[in-house]
């Protein structure tokens, strides 16, 4: 028996306990960790090795967690199970606990199949001295769950929700926010197989329940707001997305009365994504650049959600084409992850896989396809070959085989890529659909003009019927459908699908918008074709005001239009305004992208064709020279 100091003491360390968990919905962590360590010197201090040490062991590994301090956290849980079972034996619930905390671990670590194996453990005890059915059964069944939806093993997924959601339902009746988190849980399995209906009917009965359990103002009605705007989002509706963060940020910042915390970073950046996928870049990068600074206030300089913010500003400059900028942040992300991360972990493969695609932008091409086998082989390693995420980093490499002309390796794991989409995801899926443009643009680039136009036609009227036919992803197919007519000299046909791409996007985004810009661009393009370069300049012109509008005076998007309008005059015998915006293309492609880039070759030969026709030779063969150095590199 403990004595009443003891009893004191422990009521003490109850207290402390008990303010660690308000402290930490507060999202005030770092006061949490210090209250929860000072929880554990006094244990220790008082009443040595007890249950209540191993619990609060437990929160601050939790704490850590949170903090992604995951190199502190995985030892503490660790201590915490053989505390546990030397107190309390090898079959106690605790030990359940710690079992179940230790594959959440896992979980954040990527490591799913040990993640799996932990929670089975934890059910087995669970089931000892629980039953078949009870609270913790079913919550440690979603965590299963959920690692089979990661591991994307779908059916498996969805069949153990359902599971789950009976047992919910019969253990708190049908209105309970536990049974409106696994009607989400379910939701977003929908969403991943693109059964956006679905998806929609299971969030709102969600958000419905929530309603009518905490009240129209509750946070975590802000919740159900941020589901519906993530699955609108995957579907294409930016606005309603859009909308949707708007009404969980408003939710969140009346109720939570604190702009400082992690819901609400988190919030924002989920907004900040869409607003780029919006074109609007300005608006992403200063709502990205706000969910940074919350996380510094609240996690300090060095942590993993601070990295995941600035992950996300690189995404926007890189998408500005600021990519000096974007490098800089990334690496800043990369610093903060090697500091908490092993070199396997999915967020270092993730960045790894961003400073690729600044090796592409660079035409650091060896470079780029080192770093994606890379990656490959990390997906290969902890996935296995048959799913999504390997299916990505297929077409990531056939990316970066066909931008070094090398058609016939990027056609196969194109291939390769929509084999695997097709066995995982069985029916139309917006993954399966984007193989297949990418597979008909392979096609295009190599003359094979009639296997790419099928593949494209046979693309539409699948993501007509899965998306809608307004949907952005339906006008990229006929913008992409119009340049193939172009090529095989079909104007009329070309124009046709080119303009009725356009309704969609304008419909969608309005004019200031990137795919705007390029539909209109190869609208243009079947002008000047059709020898009608009045109207191919003045709607090149157009463009060139758009992405100024867009991406400001220097960005790659700024150097094509040059080059479109240089190639316009030069078609119609005005060599001097040719020469002028081909010069215009090349002095900007140098200062963005390097004096040895690809593309600046491609402007010297431009310009190397130009003085040939002006029986400027001399000219004309320096510049064929020093194009011919820079491929030779």
């Amino acid at each position: 028996m403990k004595n009443n100091n003891s009893l004191q003491i422990l009521e003490e360390i109850n207290q402390l306990n008990r303010e660690v968990v308000i402290l930490a919905g507060e999202g005030n962590i770092n006061q949490a960790i210090s209250i929860t360590q000072k929880a554990i010197k006094l244990t220790k201090d008082k009443i040595g090795e007890d249950k209540v040490l191993a619990d609060s062991l437990n929160n601050l590994a939790e704490l850590y967690r949170i903090q992604g301090n995951y190199s502190e956290a995985q030892p503490l849980l660790i201590e915490a199970l053989e505390m546990r079972k030397r107190l309390l034996g090898d079959n106690h619930p605790d030990i359940a606990q710690s079992l179940n905390n230790i594959a959440a671990f896992y979980v954040i670590e990527g490591h799913y199949s040990e993640a799996e194996n932990y929670f089975f453990q934890a059910l087995h005890l669970l089931k000892i001295h629980l039953g078949e059915e009870d609270e913790e059964i079913a919550t440690t069944l979603h965590n299963i769950a959920e690692v089979y939806r990661e591991q994307g093993r779908y059916a498996e997924s969805e069949q153990m929700h359902l599971q789950v959601l009976d047992m919910r339902k019969s253990l708190f009746e049908e209105q309970h926010p536990e049974v409106a988190q696994t009607l989400d849980s379910i939701a977003t399995i929908y969403e991943n197989q693109a059964r956006y209906q679905e998806s929609e009917t299971n969030h709102i009965q969600a958000l419905q329940i929530r309603k009518n359990c905490l009240g129209e103002e509750h946070w975590l009605i802000g919740v159900s707001y941020n589901n519906l705007a993530s699955l609108y989002d995957s579907q294409g509706l930016f606005s309603k997305a859009e909308d949707y963060y708007n009404r969980a940020l408003e939710l969140c910042r009346k109720y939570l009365g604190n702009e400082q915390h992690p819901y609400i970073a988190t919030t924002l950046n989920n907004l900040g994504d869409t607003c780029s996928k919006l074109g609007r870049y300005a608006d992403a990068e200063k709502t990205h650049l706000q969910a940074l600074a919350i996380r510094k206030e609240i996690f300090g300089e060095e942590n993993l959600e601070v990295a995941q913010s600035l992950s996300n500003l690189g995404n926007v400059y890189l998408l500005q084409g600021l990519y000096l900028k974007a490098e800089e942040v990334y690496q800043q992300a990369y610093e903060i992850r090697k500091l908490f991360l092993n070199s396997e972990h999915p967020d270092i493969i993730n960045i790894l896989h961003n400073f690729a695609v600044i090796c592409i932008y660079k035409g650091d091409y060896h470079r780029a396809e080192s770093i994606c086998l890379k990656t490959l082989s990390y997906y290969e390693k902890q996935y296995g070959k048959k799913h999504p995420k390997y299916a990505d980093k297929l077409n990531d490499l056939g990316q970066i085989y066909q931008l070094q002309g090398k058609y016939s390796e990027a056609e196969q794991k194109y291939l390769d890529a929509l084999t695997i989409r097709k066995n995982i995801f069985e029916k139309e899926h917006p993954d399966i659909i984007e193989s297949i443009n990418i597979i008909a643009e392979i096609y295009r680039l190599q003359g094979k003009y009639a296997q790419a136009k099928d593949l494209y036609k046979e693309n539409y009227f699948i993501a007509k019927r899965l998306l809608g036919e307004m949907h952005p992803d339906v006008a990229g197919i006929l913008s992409s459908l119009g340049v193939v007519y172009d090529a095989q000299s079909k104007y009329m046909e070309a124009e046709k699908v080119l303009t009725e791409a356009l309704l969609i996007v304008g419909s969608q985004f309005g004019r200031n918008h990137p795919q705007t810009a390029v539909i209109m661009n190869n609208i243009a393009t079947v002008y000047s074709s059709l020898g009608r370069y009045y109207d191919a300049e003045e709607i090149c012109l157009k463009v060139l005001e758009i992405r100024k509008n867009i991406f400001g005076e220097e960005h790659p998007y700024i150097t094509n239009s040059y080059n479109n309008l240089a190639e316009i005059y030069l078609a119609q015998g005005k060599y001097a305004e040719s020469e002028k915006y081909y010069n215009l293309a090349l002095s900007l492609r140098k200062k963005l992208l390097g004096e040895n880039h690809p593309d600046v070759a491609f402007s010297l030969n431009n310009l190397s064709t130009l003085y040939a026709a002006i029986k400027r030779y001399e000219e004309a063969l320096s510049y064929r020279i020093q194009a011919s150095h820079i491929h030779d590199k």
